[in-house]
């Protein structure tokens, strides 16, 4: 299998002026991490769910130093669904699911529905479903309904296709500070 494309999993950790859920979430988590975007590199825009708001894909360049970036290697193709599925959700207006994003953490899931079939969903559920219509093999067994941030994080660092990456922002950032000696472009 060629890998040729990046796909970025930008984890939040929460501060201390996050909503109270935000920081609740991540007090419960293992990782301390309360929400996931995917950035999709090509496009420089985020794949989620934030509460108030659509599913969809937003322009963001992940400056924002409470992100830790996990990427992993996928082939032309596995981006390429990604990204399709994720332009398709956008269209779905999906709204943020509360009660499913409660039931993640305390409920086996086994009767839950995709979020096309609900018409809801919360982000770390349709980040897997993204993950698994792109065929990526570490996400596909995953059951979405469960998915907490920290347990998508979990899976993400423990995958072989795992990379030492970050997002052009901060790319360009260490060239400039210095940080990193090369004669690198973006």
């Amino acid at each position: 299998m060629s890998f040729q494309r990046v796909l970025t999993l930008a984890f939040l950790r929460p501060t201390a002026e996050d909503p109270f859920l935000n920081r609740m979430t991540g007090i419960l988590s293992s990782h301390n991490v309360c929400h996931v975007e995917l950035h999709f590199d090509t496009i420089n825009q985020c794949f989620s769910i934030v509460y108030g708001e659509h599913a969809g894909l937003r322009l963001k360049n992940l400056s924002n130093p409470n992100y830790e970036l996990v990427s992993i290697s996928v082939t032309t193709q596995q981006y390429e669904n990604c990204l399709q599925f994720c332009r398709l959700a956008s269209q779905w207006q999906l709204e943020f699911d509360d009660p499913a994003m409660y039931r993640s953490y305390f409920c086996p899931g086994c009767c839950e529905p995709s979020s096309s079939a609900a018409g809801r969903t919360f982000c770390s559920k349709i980040i897997t479903e993204a993950l698994q219509h792109a065929g990526i093999p570490d996400f596909i067994n995953l059951n979405p309904a469960v998915m907490t941030p920290s347990r998508l994080m979990q899976v993400a660092l423990r995958s072989p296709c795992r990379l030492c990456s970050s997002v052009p922002f901060k790319c360009n950032a260490m060239i400039q500070s210095g940080v990193v000696a090369v004669n690198y472009q973006l």
